[in-house]
């Protein structure tokens, strides 16, 4: 989901009496972990900070965390300056850090119903969960968070009217794709990946040898099925020995599932959802080819 959305969604659930003081902090906290944005071109150089691409080690616990304290440190630091008014921090003390924190945690539990997940345990873990609920990104809450800012900003409505349509948008959006998920999940075998149209799922199917993967679109049926063997001409065990190259960490990070191909000397590892455009995000290393084992 997009900062814009986040910091909308933060206001709306802490706009309580007696936490108005508060929101500044939430909303900060809220986009806080989307500035790995800013880290995912020099990650992208250099494959072995794969964690600090976006959707990395900045929206797990312990990134929220740090983030938080860091966050709400600079803030002292520049109410001390008069950079920013002093009464912003004195007024709310150590319940400023619990509400930045609050907010990235809040961050972290929208992103998480998303695909392709979130690390929450990260860097502990550097494996990804998701609840494959909505498709990632969702541009209709984009579309919307932007269109809440446009209409204010043009006077077109109040920002509370406007503030309300958006938040009946994000319920609306919500619901539907839960029910969605829940039809989809009774109705179909496998693995089920959420798309932009809702009644669009990806299924995967998967034994010892091979992905099976079609789309499944409800009221219409099952597309043509595409099988992609797991492994030609090498093993599993090569496969896991070629995790000691970062740029097939990086790969497999970025990946729905992954295939492998030994050509020669040269192992080729690959994700065909990615490369052949049944899913689009994330965009890159979608295939590497690192130097096989002995």
């Amino acid at each position: 989901m997009d900062a814009l959305s986040h910091a909308l969604i933060a206001y709306i659930l802490f706009s309580t009496p007696g936490l108005s003081p508060l929101i500044p902090f939430v909303i900060v906290g809220a986009v806080i972990p989307d500035i790995d944005i800013f880290f995912s071109p020099v990650a992208d150089l250099n494959p072995s900070l794969y964690l600090f691409t976006h959707g990395g080690v900045l929206h797990s616990i312990a990134g929220a965390l740090v983030l938080s304290l860091v966050t709400y440190a600079v803030s002292v630091l520049l109410a001390a300056g008069a950079i920013i008014p002093a009464g912003i921090v004195s007024v709310t003390g150590i319940y400023g850090f619990a509400a930045i924190l609050a907010g990235a945690l809040l961050h972290l539990a929208i992103d998480l119903p998303a695909t392709p997940g979130i690390p929450v345990l990260a860097p502990f873990s550097n494996r990804q969960y998701s609840l494959n609920i909505f498709p990632g990104p969702s541009f209709l809450l984009a579309f919307a968070a932007l269109g809440t800012a446009l209409v204010t900003l043009l006077r077109l409505l109040p920002f509370s009217s406007a503030l309300l349509l958006f938040g009946s948008t994000v319920v609306a959006y919500i619901a539907v794709r839960a029910g969605m998920f829940l039809v989809a999940d009774a109705a179909l075998p496998g693995r089920k990946i959420p798309t932009i149209n809702p009644l669009r799922w990806l299924v995967i199917r998967e034994n010892e040898q091979s992905y099976a993967v079609q789309f499944h679109t409800f009221f219409s049926g099952l597309s043509e099925e595409a099988v992609f063997p797991k492994y030609k001409d090498t093993d599993d065990a090569e496969v896991t020995g070629s995790l000691e190259y970062p740029e097939v960490r990086r790969m497999v990070f970025s990946s729905y599932l992954v295939t492998a191909e030994r050509i020669g000397d040269v192992l080729i590892l690959a994700d065909p959802l990615r490369e052949k455009g049944f899913l689009y995000y994330p965009p890159k290393y979608k295939r590497v080819a690192v130097p096989a084992g002995k």
